[in-house]
């Protein structure tokens, strides 16, 4: 059921992030960092802090949901079946974070604040320039794909999984409510769908019987309810 509302949606914002170039403005990595050494606050500056906010209440439910890059990883999950490892370098994607996050908050301390330019980095750029860039998001994307398995990206190097893996454990440390996976595990006949149909590899039934569910890797995409024919897990919205 869910699947058959996600995915289209998730594709098409790949899709469309792509055709329209705005990737690029949104969700680079350096354009953020030159802001901050330039003493402006760039359009991927709000989107950022939105998306890391919006994680309070949804945890990772972007990444699966609307998150371009996911999007391209449907789209190769048709060609692509084996699934990538939850191996160390899952930590990979954190040491990216710090090393970037680090350079942003440097910028911003040795040069400070001076004004918000929400297309600081865009209107110099060539529209050559700008397909460049948004055809490397891609290019990132599917040789890793095809050489670790699916969501090879998504796993190891998404700057962006940081501040949702982060705003999630906020959230649960201070009991919030937001959307999380809820489980009855006196139903489970151990059938293990739930895990076999999970794009992130995650153990899911391991997590049915332990009763928590609650999982770094998780991104809410709602695979493992739709497959699981004893409706043992269910999406919730409460603490």
């Amino acid at each position: 059921m869910y699947q058959r509302i996600r995915k289209p949606i998730v594709i098409s914002t790949a899709i469309l992030f792509h055709l329209l170039l705005i990737f690029h403005l949104f969700f680079s990595p350096v354009l953020i960092v030159a802001a901050s050494f330039n003493s402006i606050i760039n359009a991927s500056f709000f989107a950022f802090v939105l998306m890391f906010l919006l994680s309070l209440f949804f945890g990772r439910a972007y990444c699966s949901w609307f998150c371009p890059g996911c999007g391209v990883q449907e789209i190769l999950s048709f060609f692509i079946k084996r699934k990538s490892k939850n191996s160390k370098a899952l930590y990979i994607k954190y040491f990216i974070f710090t090393i970037w996050i680090g350079a942003i908050i440097t910028g911003y301390i040795l040069n400070g604040i001076n004004k918000v330019d929400l297309s600081y980095g865009m209107s110099d750029i060539t529209l050559e320039r700008k397909i460049i860039l948004t055809l490397g998001a891609i290019v990132l994307i599917v040789p890793l794909t095809a050489i670790f398995g699916k969501f090879a990206s998504c796993k190891y190097i998404c700057w962006l999984v940081p501040f949702l893996v982060i705003g999630t454990k906020i959230r649960d440390y201070f009991h919030l409510k937001g959307l999380r996976l809820k489980s009855e595990k006196l139903k489970c006949n151990s059938c293990n769908v739930c895990t076999t149909k999970c794009p992130m590899n995650i153990d899911v039934m391991e997590n049915v019987k332990n009763g928590y569910m609650q999982d770094t890797e998780c991104i809410l995409c709602g695979n493992c309810i739709d497959h699981c024919k004893q409706k043992v897990i269910r999406f919730s919205f409460k603490k």
